[in-house]
């Protein structure tokens, strides 16, 4: 008994802070789901959740973990008063300054994931996986790279069950643009693609963000044969093993598309992920800029590049695993224990 008090006390106490925000999605709940997973085997492990709806928690407690629920920020305050961490791990909200200076009396070391406010800048650390092209006034505390990109356990058991980048007949294209598609870009790239006049089969993936009207996707659906509707929480996820090419939006799910292998045409919903510096060729991706402004030739131009030469689709995939994202989670913890042990360099293993 003595002995398991000895090591109780000699374990880091970690806390995460995650809100949801409807321009990244419910990604950032996942990506702390995953990482706290990591981190509760060795260390002391408490997670703080606002409050904004069941999805958020059925995501959390989803992989057996058990939030905090808060809904103002004095009652966190108070929670982490009597906690005392040793690291507190923000994800989800874009930080007030005011909103930082309340936390800091209660815990010396605080680092954010992909935080665009300006509380950022009072954080020991910004990690970014949505970062621009570099700048020469970045900020000193932002560190990013394709390593802040944590993996669920589920889409590396996607990617090892596929079998090959072979195309299927008819050749299958998702389309997903999760994180709300606020202009409906699924709309206007389904429309586009009906107009090819060769033989595909088209999944659109929907998911609970999408707050447009489904019966206007469903009209075009049945125009066409071998094109169909996914509704479902985890649809991209559902379509992945089978698709040939994907078609989504520039903020998370390109890494979700990268970490299995599959060819994959962007189009940002809004200005912010026009200017993510990941979903580019260099790293495997055909980019079409902002998807409002997306023209029927050009989507249809680097769907049939694709389709029609499988060098190309090769070089993809290679690029995409070129990047090593499999082993993400294991570097994100790392950092995270070199914070809490006060060891870090700002550089990740």
């Amino acid at each position: 008994m003595q002995n398991e008090l000895s090591l109780s006390s000699l374990k880091k106490k970690i806390v995460f802070i995650v809100e949801h925000n409807a321009l990244k999605g419910y990604y950032p709940i996942e990506r702390v789901a995953t990482i706290a997973k990591l981190l509760q085997e060795e260390e002391s492990v408490t997670i703080f959740l606002n409050q904004d709806g069941q999805e958020a928690i059925e995501i959390l407690t989803d992989a057996q973990l058990s939030p905090v629920l808060f809904s103002h920020h004095t009652e966190l305050t108070n929670q982490l008063r009597s906690l005392q961490p040793d690291l507190i791990v923000q994800d989800g909200r874009d930080t007030l300054v005011e909103h930082i200076e309340k936390l800091r009396p209660y815990c010396k070391t605080i680092v954010h994931f992909d935080d665009f406010g300006e509380g950022a800048q009072l954080a020991d650390c910004n990690i970014l996986s949505l970062y621009e092209e570099i700048k020469e006034n970045s900020a000193q505390n932002n560190l990013s790279g394709t390593f802040a990109f944590a993996v669920k356990e589920s889409l590396k058991t996607i990617a090892k069950e596929r079998v090959s980048n072979e195309l299927s007949h008819p050749p299958h294209i998702v389309v997903a643009y999760e994180d709300g598609d606020e202009n409906n870009l699924t709309f206007r790239t389904l429309r586009h693609l009906t107009q090819l006049q060769i033989p595909l089969q088209i999944t659109v993936a929907i998911d609970r963000e999408y707050k447009h009207s489904i019966e206007d996707l469903q009209m075009m659906v049945l125009s066409r044969r071998n094109t169909k509707l996914l509704k479902d929480d985890q649809a991209l996820e559902k379509l992945l093993p089978e698709a040939d090419i994907v078609i989504c939006n520039a903020n998370y799910t390109p890494y979700k598309v990268a970490t299995v292998g599959i060819p994959c045409i962007t189009a940002a919903q809004n200005e912010r992920e026009l200017n993510n510096a990941f979903p580019r060729e260099h790293n495997g991706f055909v980019h079409l800029g902002l998807g409002r402004k997306m023209k029927q030739s050009n989507i249809q131009n680097a769907v049939m590049e694709l389709l029609l030469h499988e060098a190309r689709r090769e070089r993809a995939v290679r690029k995409q695993f070129e990047l090593d994202l499999q082993n993400n989670n294991e570097v994100i913890k790392s950092l995270l224990l070199d914070f809490a042990y006060e060891r870090h360099n700002m550089v990740p293993l």
